[in-house]
């Protein structure tokens, strides 16, 4: 009896713990974002020189040191010092831009991505949203954890409350609606939409049964919830099967080269619903949750604008894969990138600029124009997690495009040091003929280029990324019974950091296993 009443009251501390907060600022948001991306850049120069010569294993291990421990502690302990960790990563960057630039032996194995082919950051984006969200369910537990990037309670930003709008962005970006560009001969539309209706029903049971199977076990083993999170039942899983579902739908009736405006069109009826109808005071309200829509109102008025976020993410993915595959195209008809000229450490670098440097630009002007929107959303509607209003959606975009913008740049950036490398390799080898063997060299660039094009992405991430969802869903598991073995909110800030290094190394093993086996497993 004694035990079952101490149960209880850590229970209600723990969800005492998690509820009632306010956020932070937008810009905190992003600095707490930053340092993992910065770690991509110092992991690949890192292992630009470090990859020929080390084992993979000791690769991984640098991997998860560079990527995933700074994330750790940027979200913990170095939370008010991310400026200064982004600062270190990028003198460490430039560090190894100069060991690479002197030691020619090893930049002539082009171990630095090569400007042709398809770029891996929509996969870095996609694995860095799944490895930041991993690290706060477990993270929010203990006092090592701020508590402005817990989840807000009403309005305003917080990292926790990024984590099921990217993961849903994230989803959309590689969406089979954002890859078919083929012009398909029009059938019957009866037959299409049930068919389309068919095979999402079909994918969406898995999710279904995790979704409601979370909740079974929550309530069989007495585990914390936060109710205003999604409601009483409501979890991710089941937000993300209706997501699947209505997108699915939708699709099949609407030509996904209309997804922009289809997605604005729906986010803008959802906005106008909650602020006119009452519907906004009614999720945010303290009324009693009687049934199965009053119990679960946050996850199921959300719903709708999780669905106008992943069109506009559809709309995105689209830009970007379109924009590879024109790029292709034109290599395959060997039509010439344009150039341009500058000196760099006394070297006259003549640098092509491709499709990718383009794109970077347009989803400059992507992110700048919805940050407007969202400012003006905030201004008129405020941003809410809860609600998944017009504010929020516009807010993931604009952190979603920016994170890929600078991803983006960051490879292009890797990109130019192929370029300063060759060059200095060659200035060093030949003492004649300078424009002629440079351009020679340049254009055997593609072919030895691609064939390490492979050996050039960070495993880790691809392992992320190859199985998101099981990811995910091993992260909850492992949350779960972290907290059903351990008291976390009594735990000291080194006992708690130890766990969560130890969980997500956890985590990145068993992913990485199954990606080196070439096992997927699809929920």
């Amino acid at each position: 009896m004694s035990n079952t009443w101490n149960r209880n009251i850590y229970r209600q501390e723990q969800e005492a713990f998690v509820s009632g907060h306010g956020g932070t600022t937008s810009i905190e948001v992003i600095y707490a974002i930053l340092p993992s991306c910065c770690s991509i850049l110092l992991t690949t120069t890192t292992m630009g020189f470090l990859e020929q010569t080390v084992h993979k294993n000791i690769c991984t291990i640098i991997e998860f040191t560079l990527i995933v421990v700074p994330s750790i502690l940027c979200c913990t302990i170095l939370s008010d010092y991310v400026v200064t960790v982004c600062c270190i990563m990028m003198l460490l960057t430039v560090i190894n831009i100069l060991l690479l630039g002197i030691n020619s032996d090893i930049t002539s194995t082009y171990n630095i991505r090569p400007i042709y082919g398809k770029r891996p950051f929509v996969t870095h984006f996609r694995a860095l949203t799944n490895i930041i969200t991993a690290i706060c369910i477990l993270a929010i537990d203990f006092h090592i954890f701020p508590r402005k990037f817990a989840k807000t309670e009403l309005f305003g930003y917080s990292l926790m409350d990024t984590g099921v709008g990217l993961f849903v962005l994230a989803n959309a970006l590689v969406a089979p609606e954002a890859k078919d560009f083929a012009l398909k001969p029009r059938i019957g539309f009866f037959h299409t939409i049930s068919k389309n209706i068919k095979h999402s029903a079909r994918s969406c049971i898995p999710l279904l049964i995790l979704g409601f199977g979370r909740s079974v076990a929550i309530e069989v083993l007495g585990y914390q919830k936060h109710v205003t999170e999604y409601g009483i039942h409501w979890n991710f899983f089941i937000t993300l099967a209706f997501v699947k579902l209505f997108t699915s739908s939708i699709t099949s009736t609407i030509n996904s080269r209309y997804s922009l405006l289809s997605g604005i069109w729906i986010l803008g009826m959802h906005e106008y619903v909650l602020s006119t109808k009452g519907l906004k005071e009614w999720v945010l309200s303290n009324r009693p949750r009687n049934d199965f829509v009053s119990a679960n109102r946050e996850g199921v008025v959300s719903v709708p604008g999780y669905v106008g976020l992943y069109l506009i993410g559809v709309a995105v993915g689209r830009l970007i894969h379109s924009t590879y595959q024109n790029s292709h195209a034109q290599n395959l008809l060997q039509h010439k990138h344009g150039t341009f000229q500058f000196k760099l450490f006394g070297y006259e670098l003549d640098i092509n600029y491709n499709e990718s440097m383009i794109l970077c630009i347009k989803l400059s002007l992507i992110s700048a124009q919805t940050c407007a929107a969202t400012l003006i959303c905030d201004a008129y509607f405020k941003v809410s997690r809860r609600l998944a209003n017009a504010g929020y959606c516009m807010w993931i975009l604009t952190l979603g495009v920016m994170v890929l913008t600078l991803l983006l740049l960051i490879e292009i950036i890797a990109d130019i040091l192929v370029y300063v490398t060759m060059d200095s390799e060659h200035n060093q080898k030949k003492t004649k003929s300078y424009k002629t063997h440079t351009k020679s060299k340049r254009d055997r660039m593609p072919d030895k280029c691609q064939k390490n094009a492979n050996k050039n992405s960070i495993e880790i991430l691809e392992a992320v990324n190859y199985n998101g969802l099981l990811f995910f869903l091993l992260s909850n598991l492992m949350t779960g019974g972290i907290n059903m073995l351990v008291r976390t909110l009594y735990v000291s800030h080194l006992k708690a950091l130890l766990i969560l290094i130890a969980y997500m190394a956890v985590n990145i093993l068993s992913v990485l296993l199954l990606y080196r086996k070439q096992v997927q497993i699809k929920l």
